[in-house]
């Protein structure tokens, strides 16, 4: 997705009110819930986890949004959350 792109669908999200972990929770059990069914390939779950992690990275302050330690820590983070190893409510710390 362009980079614009990416930030007008940050700007329609946020002004929609879709920064509740509420939803995060329900979505990331959609997509084990479906991949479990064999409703949703593994390549569909990348594309969601990938759209998340463009999401997340446009909300980080400027000087992260290129800091290769903090997208290596959120990357790891989604797929953690996606495979059900961590839950939303854990807290790692994050790269300095």
């Amino acid at each position: 997705m362009a980079e614009d792109s990416k930030t007008e669908l940050h700007h329609s999200l946020n002004l929609a009110g879709f920064r509740a972990l509420a939803t995060a929770a329900g979505l990331l059990q959609l997509c084990r819930e479906l991949e479990a069914a064999n409703l949703l390939p593994s390549a569909a779950i990348d594309r969601v986890r990938d759209a998340m992690f463009d999401e997340l990275m446009e909300q980080a302050a400027p000087a992260r949004r290129h800091d290769a330690a903090f997208a290596a820590h959120l990357r790891r983070r989604l797929e953690g959350l996606f495979s059900g190893a961590e839950r939303l409510g854990d807290t790692p710390i994050l790269p300095s």
